[in-house]
């Protein structure tokens, strides 16, 4: 019997073909769950759920009545809920100086608020046995120059979650955080071009090279299955970087 016999799983951001979204859909789909695969840009979600036998829904995830659609697309489709991950996602970095009001509240709404929203619906369709899973990023505790707006909506976003847990954990439902560090997909791609970015975050890495998507997913999978028994939890998929520091950028761009 496979990890996810039976289970109905929807994971929201799964268009881009090499990323989280992806490896966390194929990972649940080769352990026997049903998928539902959503994103903003739906025509990578279509192709990679027909792949896998699955349905793909659009959402953006700033959207609240897209998310409530979403959920109730995937029950109305399968009768039930057990598994969602949230991988959708925003980046934003700049120094605190050249902040604005319009960068703040964007990247807020993609990365605080569409993943409350995506808690509170699928919390509502799920049984006890439930798993949310939220991908955090280590910059919600490594700091380094720049990161101000994203890492503050990854550090707002593990809190949320452990709010989660503590008021979903009466109902058996258990809600954690998966955080990468930098990894080798096409979102990263470009900062990895940059010259001696690579070696400066795999020398701060403890076990000497960058994770994989498919490590990310095979962490989405144990918090998805049965043998899970944690909530309110950040799981870190990043070869041990969070006991060290992330490289800073004269150390890279002078190399």
């Amino acid at each position: 019997m496979s990890t996810l016999d039976g289970k109905v799983a929807l994971i929201l951001g799964a268009s881009t073909r090499g990323g989280i979204g992806e490896a966390t859909a194929r990972a649940f789909s080769r352990e026997g769950a049903r998928v539902v695969l959503s994103a903003r840009r739906l025509e990578g979600a279509e192709e990679i759920a027909r792949e896998l036998g699955g349905k793909a829904v659009r959402c953006d995830v700033t959207n609240e009545d897209e998310i409530a659609a979403l959920v109730a697309a995937t029950t109305a489709a399968h009768g039930r809920l057990d598994v969602a991950v949230n991988v959708a996602g925003g980046h934003a970095s700049q120094p605190i100086d050249t902040l604005t009001t319009e960068t703040l509240r964007k990247i807020f709404e993609i990365n605080v608020v569409g993943p409350a929203l995506f808690i509170k619906y699928c919390a509502r369709a799920m049984q006890p046995g439930g798993s949310i899973i939220i991908v955090s990023s280590h910059s919600a505790q490594l700091t380094t120059i720049g990161i101000g707006p994203y890492a503050c909506t990854k550090a707002s976003v593990e809190r949320l979650v452990e709010v989660a847990a503590f008021e979903y954990g009466a109902k058996g439902i258990r809600v954690n955080t998966l955080s990468p560090s930098m990894l080798n997909t096409p979102m990263s791609e470009p900062a990895l071009k940059r010259p001696g970015l690579r070696r400066a975050y795999e020398k701060e890495t403890l076990l000497g090279r960058l994770a994989t998507a498919d490590e990310v997913a095979a962490g989405a999978l144990w918090l998805a299955s049965d043998a899970c028994f944690t909530t309110g939890d950040r799981i870190r998929v990043g070869g041990g970087i969070h006991l060290r520091r992330f490289p800073l950028a004269e150390e890279y761009s002078s190399s």
